[in-house]
């Protein structure tokens, strides 16, 4: 298995909580309080402006796990602490220039600094090509439930095809604030679910809230980022994937560093606006534990192949079959 499973773990629990798309047509001539594109985007500014804190539960195969979260908005993206309840301990921190993650068991900290703000729930574009989406999503209102003693609207969105996952999401009320998510089969069986089982809004948060909870001796740190210079996906990009899955394009084309590699690694991603793939490449290293075929971790698939000299990982939270096509199609640029 690629040691990048090593480092994606820990902000898969707070990624889940900031869907990619915030916006989706009207279904069945709904009225404007109960359509799709109300309520979504009402997720949109309430993940975008509200203060919140509570513990949710993260359930994935036969696992649950516990966490707590508080969460400040600003202008900037927002400050984020999130601190495991049961299992092993684990905190994660996330300001306007780095994530923290803090893993006691394994006596380490990994500091990510180049893409903080991308983890944090920041703002999301307020108009998305609806025709795209409908294209490979279809978008439904389902009525109301309860979720941690609030009123919840249930928005449904199904995967049309095999290449993506769909969601069930539940916006509180008063507020929009995504309080439960599911993440579902293209036959609409749950993966994964992550979900309120309490929560505040305070009107203030102290910065103390954001503290990490202090080290004891012997820890080892792990920096990645704020090396290379982050690009445009628009520019020259060595790399292409000759056969992309319907509706993905490229998103995001830069060079970082990781912990444990002396060479940059080139990183891709391709999303649907939706769904989202990441894709690394990196010089074959002698020794190195590279992964090479399928590999999964819950919801999280994964593909590696070697190109001539370069090991490729492709992973994302996307069926199997998108990745392997993605990874099989990837071609150096002559």
């Amino acid at each position: 298995m690629s040691r990048l499973f090593s480092w994606l773990p820990p902000f898969i629990l707070a990624a889940m909580l900031t869907p990619a798309a915030t916006a989706a047509s009207n279904d069945h001539g709904a009225s404007s309080n109960n359509s799709t594109e109300f309520w979504l985007n009402r997720m949109n500014v309430a993940l975008r402006t509200l203060n919140y804190q509570g513990n949710f539960v993260y359930i994935h195969g036969n696992r649950m796990e516990t966490m707590w979260i508080v969460h400040r908005a600003d202008r900037f993206g927002g400050l984020e602490r999130l601190v495991s309840l049961t299992g092993p301990e684990r905190e994660v921190i996330r300001d306007h220039k780095e994530v923290k993650s803090i893993i006691p068991e394994s006596h380490s900290v990994i500091i990510e600094r180049r893409y903080a703000s991308a983890h944090l729930p920041s703002p999301m574009p307020s108009v998305i090509h609806e025709n795209k989406l409908n294209a490979y999503y279809k978008f439904k209102y389902l009525g109301e439930d309860r979720v941690a003693g609030n009123i919840c609207k249930i928005i449904s969105i199904e995967p049309r095809d095999k290449y993506r996952y769909g969601f069930r999401l539940w916006l509180d009320e008063n507020n929009g604030m995504l309080l439960r998510s599911d993440l579902l089969t293209q036959a609409g069986i749950p993966i994964e679910r992550v979900m309120f089982t309490s929560i505040t809004y305070p009107k203030s948060i102290p910065d103390s809230a954001f503290k990490a909870t202090e080290l004891k001796p012997g820890f080892v740190w792990n920096i990645q980022g704020g090396i290379e210079k982050q690009m445009g996906a628009d520019e020259k990009v060595p790399w292409k994937v000759t056969e992309l899955p319907p509706g993905f394009t490229l998103s995001m084309n830069d060079i970082q560093r990781m912990a444990d590699t002396p060479d940059p690694v080139r990183h891709l991603v391709f999303s649907d606006g939706m769904a989202s793939v990441s894709v690394f490449v990196e010089k074959y290293l002698p020794g190195h534990q590279q992964l090479i075929g399928p590999s999964h971790m819950e919801a999280i698939n994964a593909y590696g192949r070697r190109i001539g000299d370069q090991d490729v990982t492709v992973v994302g939270e996307v069926p199997p079959e998108t990745v392997e096509l993605i990874a099989q199609s990837l071609q150096k640029q002559k």
